[in-house]
């Protein structure tokens, strides 16, 4: 993928900024891990004497996790020493709940992975906020995402597609709708994104004990995406930490932002 093919490309920037001591690999929303292998991979092809990692996914799904650390195991990294997952929400404030379990001795710096465009699903700022309020001089985030190039807030019909309904839908199946009583649509608003569905047939609901009724035209936004120039990337990220690096690539539509606390 794109991304990965930035990863190796950048690696001695990205090696810079993690430098030689061991670490915890926090790989949050892990997938299936295997971008965080291939990062520990970049890292291991510019560095002479590969350091220390323990492995540490974190994600809400138990299923998601057990997968990871079975692609994490099975890449055979020797510097990945140990593991220590941890099934959580992943919001912006994961680092606090886990932060006293994941620093020891052996381990106490941090680099955290936020890959696959995670960030574009939250308001920046907020995430951002919350998430480095833990970290300690030294950590390191990682984060890659698409990044704006021309005209804010155009081409909404792309996000109009089967492609996100398909995705989506099932979180308003998992509420009791049928497809029969939906219709998605997309829109621009609070300069973001907005992946909404609307009632198409009067429907009565039994949500958390109650029973709602529900009119046409009523709207869920069940997802929002947020997309930014580089430089406002950059702006963020000096919020919150001492040192960013947007680095993108040859076409400047997607960027690794490497931050340093």
């Amino acid at each position: 993928t794109l991304e990965v093919s930035m990863i190796h490309e950048r690696a001695l920037e990205i090696a810079r900024a993690v430098g030689d001591k061991p670490f915890n690999l926090v790989d949050i929303w892990c997938g299936d891990g295997l971008k965080a292998v291939e990062v520990i991979k970049a890292l291991n092809s510019v560095t002479k004497r590969p350091v220390s990692i323990q492995y540490c996914p974190i994600n809400a799904s138990q299923y998601l996790i057990d997968l990871a650390l079975g692609n994490m195991k099975k890449a055979n990294l020797p510097n990945v020493i140990s593991y220590k997952p941890f099934l959580s929400s992943c919001d912006g404030r994961v680092i606090c709940e886990i932060d006293k379990k994941l620093r020891t001795p052996e381990f106490s710096k941090n680099v955290s992975l936020l890959l696959g465009g995670v960030i574009a699903c939250y308001e920046i700022n907020s995430y951002l906020f919350e998430f480095s309020r833990d970290f300690k001089k030294g950590d390191v985030l990682i984060m890659g995402n698409g990044v704006r190039i021309g005209e804010r807030l155009v081409e909404i019909d792309k996000y109009k597609s089967e492609g996100f309904h398909n995705w989506l839908k099932y979180l308003m199946f998992g509420l009791g709708f049928s497809e029969e009583d939906l219709e998605f649509d997309a829109r621009f608003g609070n300069s973001r994104i907005e992946l909404l569905y609307r009632i198409k047939n009067p429907v009565s609901k039994k949500i958390g004990g109650r029973v709602i009724e529900f009119k046409i035209g009523d709207e869920f936004v069940i997802g929002a995406l947020y997309k930014y120039y580089a430089e406002e990337f950059e702006k963020f990220c000096s919020m919150y930490f001492s040192n960013s690096n947007v680095l993108t690539n040859n076409e400047g539509g997607y960027a690794l932002v490497v931050c340093v606390k």
